[in-house]
């Protein structure tokens, strides 16, 4: 794994490309194009523009800053190391200076100290103008804490992130590719190992100092300090604060690390049945210990005694006398589970070591069930008043399918009147204003109506006339045409008589087993040695049965909440935590109602295997978070592949951590694919600084400021500290003392 930069000495857009150096009579804390204007296609003239300056600014964007190297807070920083500070503009550093280019030298308007926490030494807040102020006086001196200003130009560059593609030009990233653009601004102050630092982002010039204090402007554009100023008070636009230590480098601490097999007793527990109720017979089969998620590689399974499962099948299930819930039996569709079956629900409910992990699982809901059920709501979103409508549909549907039977069934098909057939309807339907006496006194026979109108003929219903009638009447059509009317995508035969959900959870779950019982993940984790690098391996069994016991808990939960649960819904199938690895998001386990009846549990997660882990305790990784570990084929026992060829390196599909001192690296790779034995000479592991993250110091030889004509493009190439890392084969992991 590599990276390929480009480094620039500056950089600038638009009219600061045209800076010249101002005239007499003009401002030098200025900077000055001459532009020329036109009106109308009629020149006028060139002009004179004066641009903003270092004395115009009195602050800095916080977002602006993108990194910093230490970050904030470091314990241990190297001291043969330079700090460094990221800004996103690549342009931002020379903005503001006043000057134009001299022999592609360009003094930044801003630079970056370090200085040494000590008596005479203070970072305070102004906070009638809320800012932050440096001050460095005695006994601390100023000459032996910030940097020559001399040399500003050379600690500030552009760093263009890639290869640049044919016909691709710096100008043209710089323009079209922010994303891969970066200006660094680089401390060359030596370091002091066990020494306390502010990190400060300051002005260069005197105006830019002056404006931060709020101070008069001086007249020109000297230095915000010379090499001669013992008392030096700055403004600063940015700080952070960090340590340095000896012997915390990262080719330190890589040294320091010893790769060895995973101890005796790493990823297994003893187990035993006191207290379950389950009584071992004289002479009997102890039971075998419990595994964890990640075990010893090469572990094997024993399967539980006869006795136990004989023991236990009566116990477990839905039916009469049942003492235990039966983990997967609503996704296999069984109530029971004979102690002689061989296939994933006998391993998952009669082996009490798979049961326990299992009953891991449903702690793990009972401690987060509130916040489960809520999601489980949030994603079910309005289906309540869906389900509140289709119940009453229900009874809608009943009381009028009374009716129906009642007023219209069985009236005769020859004959009838079309005030015969609808009178039975408005006898209910207008119930209520026929029986009044306004209505009666209107509608009598020789009433004012009836002297009025002419009495109408009858109309006679054809009997397909009365048919039609009858059956458009019916219930259970009209019903639904007024509930479909009312919902989206359920009408006719298709609406359903209740809404079903199947929330699904894919946060991994591996987090919270560590959290609330670290135990359980790896058992026998403090026998690892400090500073060291074992391989370990995942037990798909436990996976399978842990994810299983989540979703049978949580079923329940929602069930007694009155939430629409789906039949056979997998909540959970994500165990490993792949975010921010090589993962593909792909789920630990299909959906349990597709796991084969005959399959063994080990056999119904994905992947059909156990995978490789890379287990690390020690500083490296706490000190050196960003460390990149990954896998490299071999070319040879001693030799790594060319990591440019497609496949031929492997990234971790998952990873997680332990405590604050152990993390852990999951690979697509089985054990024998590793170690060579199945593919060619195997796999190395390996371990560098991140290669993305450049990093600079001091160089091994030399000035690195010697030379005619350097820039600071050459600066940094110099003091560029290429990354290091280490590369360990798997055999030699796994096979080593």
């Amino acid at each position: 794994m590599s990276s390929t930069y480009h480094f620039l000495p500056w950089a600038r857009e638009g009219l600061a490309n045209r800076l010249r150096a101002p005239k007499p009579d003009e401002d030098p804390r200025r900077g000055h194009v001459t532009v020329t204007a036109t009106l109308n296609e009629h020149s006028l003239g060139e002009i004179a523009v004066a641009m903003l300056g270092p004395g115009d600014v009195t602050g800095l964007a916080p977002h602006q800053v993108l990194r910093t190297d230490p970050p904030p807070g470091t314990l241990g920083f190297e001291p043969d190391h330079y700090p460094t500070l990221d800004l996103d503009s690549p342009t931002l550093p020379w903005l503001f200076t006043p000057l134009p280019p001299a022999a592609d030298r360009l003094p930044p308007w801003l630079c970056l100290v370090a200085v040494r926490q000590q008596p005479g030494v203070r970072l305070r807040t102004d906070g009638l103008r809320n800012t932050t102020v440096l001050e460095i006086g005695a006994p601390a001196d100023a000459r032996l804490e910030l940097p020559d200003l001399t040399h500003s130009w050379a600690w500030a560059h552009v760093q263009l992130v890639g290869a640049l593609a044919p016909g691709e030009s710096a100008a043209q990233v710089l323009r079209q590719a922010p994303e891969r653009t970066v200006a660094r601004l680089v401390c060359p102050t030596p370091l002091r190992p066990d020494a306390r630092y502010h990190a400060c982002l300051v002005p260069t010039f005197a105006v830019g100092r002056a404006a931060g204090l709020n101070l008069p402007l001086p007249d020109d554009t000297g230095p915000a300090w010379t090499s001669t100023d013992q008392d030096v008070t700055l403004p600063v636009y940015h700080h952070w604060e960090f340590s340095t230590g000896a012997g915390h480098s990262f080719a330190d601490l890589v040294r320091a690390l010893r790769f060895r097999p995973a101890p005796e007793g790493v990823g297994r527990r003893p187990f035993d049945l006191a207290g379950s109720g389950l009584t071992a017979p004289a002479g009997a089969t102890p039971l075998p210990a419990f595994d964890g998620a990640l075990v010893r590689p090469g572990s094997g399974h024993t399967d539980p005694p006869a006795w136990v499962r004989q023991a236990l099948a009566p116990l477990v299930g839905t039916g009469p006398g049942s003492a235990a819930p039966l983990y997967g039996g609503e996704h296999a569709g069984r109530r029971s589970v004979p102690a002689g079956d061989a296939g994933w629900l006998a391993d998952l409910n009669l082996d009490p070591r798979y049961r326990g992990v299992a009953g891991l699982a449903a702690a793990v809901v009972r401690d987060r069930q509130e916040d489960l059920v809520a999601a489980a709501w949030q994603q079910a979103g309005d289906v309540r008043p869906v389900n509140k409508l289709l119940a009453a549909s229900d009874l809608a549907n009943t009381v009028n399918s009374t009716l129906h039977a009642r007023r219209l069934t069985g009236l005769p098909a020859e004959g009838l009147t079309l005030t015969q057939l609808a009178a039975p309807l408005g006898l209910t339907a207008g119930a209520g204003v026929v029986t009044t006496t306004a209505y009666r006194r209107v509608s009598r026979r020789r009433g004012p109506i009836a002297r009025r109108a002419a009495p109408p003929a009858p109309v006679t219903v054809a009997p397909a006339d009365v048919a039609a009638l009858t059956s458009a009447l019916e219930p259970a059509r009209t019903v639904k045409q007024r509930v479909a009317s009312r919902l989206t995508g359920a009408t006719g035969t298709d609406q359903p008589d209740r809404v079903r959900v199947a929330p699904a959870f894919p946060t991994p779950m591996a987090g919270e087993l560590a959290r609330l019982a670290p135990q359980f993940l790896l058992p026998g984790a403090d026998r690892i040695p400090p500073d060291s690098v074992v391989a370990l391996e995942t037990n798909p069994r436990f996976v399978a049965a842990f994810l299983a016991g989540l979703t049978a808990e949580l079923a329940s939960e929602l069930r007694w909440r009155d939430f629409p649960l789906a039949d056979r819904a997998t909540l959970f199938q994500h165990f490993w935590d792949q975010r921010g690895q090589g993962g593909d998001g792909t789920p630990d386990v299909p959906p349990i109602d597709q796991w084969p009846a005959d399959r063994r549990l080990d056999k119904v997660v994905t992947g059909d295997a156990a995978r490789l882990v890379l287990a690390v305790r020690g500083e490296l990784l706490r000190r050196h978070p960003r460390t990149a570990v990954y896998a490299v084929r071999a070319a040879s026992r001693t030799a790594p592949a060319d990591e440019t060829v497609a496949g031929t390196v492997a990234y971790p599909i998952f990873g997680g951590a332990l405590g604050t001192d152990l993390r852990y690296f999951g690979f697509d790779l089985t054990q024998d694919q590793a170690t060579g034995r199945t593919d060619g000479p195997g796999w190395f592991f390996v371990f560098a600084e991140q290669p993305t993250e450049t990093r600079f110091g001091p160089p091994p030889t030399g000035d690195p400021l010697a030379g005619a004509g350097v820039t600071a493009a050459e600066v940094a190439r110099r003091t560029l500290r290429l990354p290091l890392r280490v590369l360990i084969h798997a055999a030699d992991l796994l096979t080593a003392d």
